[in-house]
């Protein structure tokens, strides 16, 4: 019934990875587990599209190594969610509102966002992170987080992983966007799994992002959250000029992505902060020119 695709370099994590879902996936549950060894060998959506084309079952996985399953019996509690009609892909992390400025699944707004997951990491202790009231299980979703995402073949084979985005980064929100355009995302809320790393939002994340919202416009017919736009509009802002040059061709890069449903008094904010940025480019372009 599952085919679980994983993109693999760590055998450590995938040996106790594979282990754990023989265990936990349910007793007479038909599933394959499609290891496409990757270090660094090509981009996670050309090795997710490699997996998919290999898979035998009519439901797909796409499962970072780096997991384990908490819930026993999850593989019936993932067809269930992915059966329902419209359903496009479902994953345990993602968000409701997709602001106007480029950002990940994770928006400045807690309301919109959601998650069920144990997140791990040396750093810290093991903590339950989970947006769900007792006896919820799904909630609709646009963007996903790609630790894990499952959707079904046929609705895969009208979206695929986009290619032209090499590496690691802004492939989910690329393939979750674009499959909340034809149907209906969720984030669901009875499969527990432990995450055993923590995102890294560096320059080359950033930029991925800022690609593929190029190409994605934020028309999910969602009513506009002014207060999220601004502020996500702010924060873009300053992660852009913090990695580019501040100049005129990257002031209009920014500006592609301005809000348009804004009242004047957050309008006249953001031009503040440009007029900001402009009259201190000279002391932001120092870090620049001294690489």
């Amino acid at each position: 019934m599952l085919s679980i695709i994983i993109s693999s370099y760590q055998p450590h994590y995938y040996d106790q990875l594979v282990k754990n879902i023989n265990e936990t996936i349910g007793n007479d549950f038909m599933y394959e587990i499609i290891q496409i060894q990757n270090p660094n060998i090509m981009g996670i959506t050309k090795a997710y599209n490699e997996g998919a084309r290999k898979a035998v079952y009519d439901y797909l996985l796409f499962l970072h190594e780096d997991v384990l399953f908490k819930t026993q019996g999850w593989g019936v509690k993932l067809i269930s969610h992915l059966d329902q009609p419209d359903t496009g892909a479902v994953g345990i992390a993602g968000s409701s509102y997709v602001p106007s400025a480029p950002c990940g699944w994770y928006i400045n707004n807690s309301s919109y966002n959601h998650i069920y997951c144990i997140q791990n990491s040396k750093k810290n202790t093991p903590s339950l992170i989970s947006t769900f009231q007792s006896g919820e299980t799904e909630k609709r979703a646009f963007a996903l987080d790609g630790v894990f995402i499952a959707t079904g073949k046929k609705n895969f084979r009208e979206i695929l992983f986009n290619e032209n985005l090499t590496g690691f980064h802004g492939y989910d929100l690329d393939f979750s966007l674009r499959m909340a355009k034809k149907f209906k995302n969720f984030v669901i809320g009875d499969i527990l799994i432990e995450h055993f790393s923590e995102g890294n939002p560096d320059q080359k994340w950033f930029d991925n992002i800022t690609e593929v919202r190029k190409n994605i416009l934020p028309d999910f017919n969602q009513t506009t959250d002014m207060n999220v736009e601004k502020k996500a509009f702010l924060e873009f802002m300053k992660k852009y000029f913090s990695y580019h040059l501040i100049s005129t061709r990257t002031i209009r890069e920014t500006l592609r992505f301005f809000p348009k449903r804004l009242n004047f008094r957050d309008k006249t904010e953001i031009l503040k902060s440009y007029f900001y940025y402009i009259r201190y480019s000279k002391s932001y372009n120092k870090k620049f020119t001294n690489e």
